[in-house]
């Protein structure tokens, strides 16, 4: 989000206006004039003063750049209230400018959220020949809920002995099958132990 900002900020002060941009991963270009070197750098709202008249020379650059101009309510709103009515803060009849502005943040931050996705999807390499490839035969080492494992990735032909298909059912490295099934013995060994030493004081 790339804000301009024009006139004084009373209520919210310019200080919670800029907390409130950068919560909504924003920045303010600009806080007083001149702003030509930002009219046609993608700048998204202007945020200006009530009492500036539609007819004042840097709204009027505003418009024939098809910046949406608004109060700042609207990005105070949007970022604190999401889901609230904004129209009531916009200016100047720039409601669909606005409403462009507004979709194009929505389509940026879904595009963000999709690339991390895809490189966190692309991040994992088989432990054996280290290639991120044929992620569909992948074997990802631990269980449904995530709670055992440690979740590297085993091509199925690179295990040891290699498989012909993806099992049904988890399946765990063999670092993690050992000390699972380490895990298990200790429990019957301190039973023995147990046994051992009641057998002793009789």
């Amino acid at each position: 989000m790339r804000i301009i900002v024009y006139g004084e900020c009373f209520s919210p002060p310019l200080d919670t206006l800029k907390r409130v941009v950068k919560a909504g991963d924003g920045i303010i270009l600009a806080t007083a004039p001149p702003y030509t070197r930002f009219l046609n750098s993608g700048v998204d709202f202007a945020v200006i003063s009530p009492g500036i008249s539609k007819v004042d020379a840097w709204v009027q650059e505003f418009l024939n750049h098809e910046i949406p101009c608004v109060l700042i309510d609207y990005l105070v709103e949007f970022v604190c209230k999401p889901g609230s009515p904004l129209k009531n803060h916009v200016l100047f009849e720039t409601e669909s400018w606005a409403e462009r502005s507004l979709a194009n943040l929505v389509r940026r931050s879904e595009e963000i959220v999709e690339d991390s996705t895809t490189t966190e999807e692309d991040d994992l390499k088989c432990c054996v020949c280290g290639s991120g490839d044929r992620g569909h035969q992948m074997l990802i080492c631990g269980d449904e809920n995530g709670s055992v494992g440690c979740g590297i990735g085993t091509h199925v032909e690179c295990c040891d002995p290699p498989l012909q298909e993806i099992p049904d059912d988890d399946w765990f490295c063999p670092k993690c099958s050992l000390s699972k099934d380490a895990g298990m013995k200790p429990k019957s060994g301190k039973a023995k132990k147990a046994k051992t030493s009641t057998v002793k004081s009789r």
